[in-house]
């Protein structure tokens, strides 16, 4: 089935016709940078790493930044053809992650290449206050205190090559569906996707996601929800050792200054020591005036794993807003606080006050 609908995704995109124009380029992206200090016990035993015990830095820089380039053009009969590529402004590896071509028109939209799939991509997810993503932390912050999941599709097709294709929205409906072949090169890759590793390395095989998401109104409330999943085959030296699967429920309410939303996720893997996870993430954001937003998250994690790092249940309260300095700029500010009931994990408080520019 995925190599059929692989064939007609190639051979419609080969018919389609010439650019009308010159392609349109452009630059774009983020840079976060958050200053924290940190109370927190003093011992961090690294079970994922099996490392030795670590101690907490008092004060750290955390930094978040991409660049973004864009290219976007019109073929003769209308169709809109385009690229984009994602190069990461903060990190020693995966420099280039996101990376794909798409053709949109009135059937919808095709993409292909390295991107989240279209499962994570309809997801409907608590508000953001902070300028970041409380649900997706990327400043590794609670990381460094427990076992921390996000309640979000990436952990099988992650940003591996894959095809996805978007419906039309009708009457506030839209559907995705993705096909990720494989996802040894979770970063998506070009020649280097010919070849498969046989020597024990850890993938995810022929990896389906799904995500239908529906936007409205009722009198003056704003909502969105969305049901997503995403299922693949896990697979290790070569051998299948079960099927993983994840569900998403998301939902967001917006009447006036307040917005209140959040998503429910369960996994189930089939796999020897296998995660359940059961996270619920949601947060409140209140829009103090034109230029402020203020907010609260919280996010529960139940771990039924049956391995060494087996109950690692997680608590994450954030607190905090951003005030805009200008264009592009914002003042962020933070309190973080995490408890964990693991046997090697500890508790931490986050306090961090940081710039975000969008340009």
């Amino acid at each position: 089935m995925q190599k059929s609908i692989l064939w007609a995704a190639a051979v419609g995109l080969s018919l389609s016709p010439a650019v009308a124009e010159p392609f349109s380029f452009s630059v774009g992206g983020y840079f976060n940078s958050v200053l924290y200090s940190v109370d927190a016990d003093t011992g961090y035993d690294d079970v994922s790493k099996a490392s030795a015990a670590k101690a907490f830095k008092d004060i750290s820089f955390q930094e978040d930044a991409e660049i973004i380039f864009k290219a976007k053009g019109k073929t003769n009969n209308g169709l809109t053809v385009g690229m984009q590529i994602q190069l990461e402004g903060a990190t020693e590896s995966d420099q280039i992650d996101e990376h794909y071509i798409y053709v949109s028109g009135d059937f919808g939209k095709l993409e292909l290449g390295a991107e989240n799939s279209g499962a994570q991509k309809l997801q409907v997810f608590a508000p953001r206050f902070a300028g970041w993503k409380t649900y997706d932390n990327n400043f590794g912050t609670w990381s460094s205190v427990a076992k921390y999941e996000k309640p979000r599709h990436d952990n099988y097709s992650a940003d591996a090559n894959k095809l996805t294709y978007y419906s039309p929205k009708v009457s506030g409906l839209q559907f995705a569906y993705s096909v990720t072949p494989s996802s040894e090169n979770k970063n998506g890759a070009g020649t280097d996707a010919l070849l498969a590793e046989l020597d024990g390395d850890k993938t995810h095989e022929d990896v389906q996601s799904f995500g239908l998401r529906y936007t409205g109104k009722l009198g003056g409330l704003k909502f969105k929800a969305s049901v997503t999943s995403e299922t693949g085959d896990y697979i290790k030296a070569g051998e299948n050792e079960g099927e993983m699967e994840e569900t998403a429920y998301g939902l967001s309410l917006s009447s006036g200054r307040l917005t209140f939303g959040g998503t429910h996720f369960v996994s189930d893997e089939a796999k020897a020591g296998g995660n359940d996870w059961e996270i619920t993430h949601v947060g409140l954001a209140y829009r103090y005036s034109k230029d402020t937003t203020f907010g609260l998250a919280m996010h529960t994690q139940k771990d039924t794993q049956t391995d060494s790092n087996a109950n690692m249940d997680t608590d994450i309260t954030v607190v905090g807003g951003a005030t805009k300095l200008g264009s592009g700029v914002k003042l962020t500010y933070t309190h973080e606080r995490v408890e964990s009931d693991g046997a090697d994990a500890k508790d931490a408080n986050f306090t961090g006050v940081g710039l975000l520019l969008k340009f």
